[in-house]
């Protein structure tokens, strides 16, 4: 990792909280389809990546949701109830940027502040200095990426912020014994990943220097990143090597597409689909000389597309079905069929 970071390395409670009532709500949704998201963002298997990271981020959710105190409806479903989590992640660093409003219970902080927190979040420039009126609002929300659902609940919450945060900050303080056991539960694998975090490569090359990296474990295969902070799954590392291994997957799989271009070598696998056949047997199927299926067979053979087993004096020639069979996987994985 190049660049001067400033890497924390502990988990951030507050975002960690926010993340986890969201999962607990949303149980299926952040324990499979965001590792199968994950995976076809970046090409590589749904199936190895579930298998291989999803087991301790289960562990982490199940461990808070065993223990969570939250009640159901108003501001809890405004803050947790959508699928798409494109709100969530919006607020979720706003609020871990601004520990004091948690660590203090909201003393001193007005509801400017809150305001210009969401707004200067919202703005590329971080320019505003002042809570916008309502039509420059609405024209700096139409100016952002975010979804039309996005907006008019960043409206609901403009209209009424600390009355907002004021709830959420109490269900946070609510849900710290949770969480407490949940770092419990994971605690031994967690401290292998944190001590490594720092020398891990992220997914992203547009992380700005100078700004704070913290770990996290509630999105550990992502990364959430804005001009003042970002929060790195603690994934990523082992991810990028599966995007390395997908990566040479591909090229590994070239020259044996190659071979399967060519007619000759193509009707020579489909032959021996029906049989296993010597040379000469071939030569005779398939109006080939002799000396022609032995260069065929040096491609296949090479390309391990063909195994050879002697019987009764010659050589026979199989197909070599786990090759197929892995180029067929692969294909489908890297097209994501």
């Amino acid at each position: 990792m190049g660049g001067l970071y400033m890497v924390n390395k502990e988990l951030n409670c507050y975002f960690e909280i926010i993340g986890l009532l969201y999962s607990c709500n949303h149980f299926d949704l952040m324990t499979n389809d965001s590792w199968k998201h994950a995976a076809l963002e970046h090409g590589i298997d749904s199936t190895a990546l579930l298998n291989k990271f999803g087991a301790l981020q289960k562990k982490y959710v199940n461990a808070f949701k065993k223990n969570m105190s939250f009640v159901p409806g108003g501001d809890f479903d405004f803050f947790f109830g959508d699928e798409d989590p494109e709100f969530l992640y919006l607020f979720q660093i706003v609020c871990a940027n601004h520990l004091e409003w948690f660590e203090n219970d909201l003393q001193g902080v007005t509801e400017d502040t809150i305001a210009l927190a969401f707004t200067n979040e919202l703005s590329e420039d971080k320019g505003p200095t002042n809570v916008l009126p309502t039509e420059q609002l609405i024209a700096l929300l139409q100016s952002t990426r975010y979804s039309s659902n996005v907006c008019w609940k960043l409206m609901l919450l403009l209209q009424e912020p600390k009355k907002k945060i004021s709830f959420l900050n109490s269900l946070i303080k609510q849900n710290i014994p949770a969480y407490n056991q949940a770092i419990t539960a994971v605690q031994k694998s967690l401290n292998n990943l944190l001590s490594e975090f720092s020398s891990g490569n992220y997914l992203s090359q547009k992380i700005a220097e100078n700004i704070p990296i913290t770990p996290t474990l509630i999105y550990p295969a992502i990364e959430l990143i804005d001009s003042d902070a970002a929060y790195i799954g603690l994934f990523t590392k082992d991810i990028y090597k599966l995007i390395d291994k997908s990566k040479n997957t591909q090229k590994a799989i070239l020259p044996i597409l190659k071979a399967l271009s060519d007619k000759s070598k193509f009707d020579i696998l489909h032959s021996l689909l029906i049989a296993p056949k010597y040379n000469l047997e071939l030569a005779e199927e398939l109006d080939l000389t002799a000396a022609t299926v032995s260069h065929h067979m040096n491609v296949l053979l090479s390309n391990k597309l063909v195994d050879i087993e002697k019987k009764e004096g010659r050589v026979y020639y199989t197909l070599s079905k786990n090759t197929l069979n892995d180029l067929i996987e692969q294909l489908s994985t890297i097209f994501r069929l």
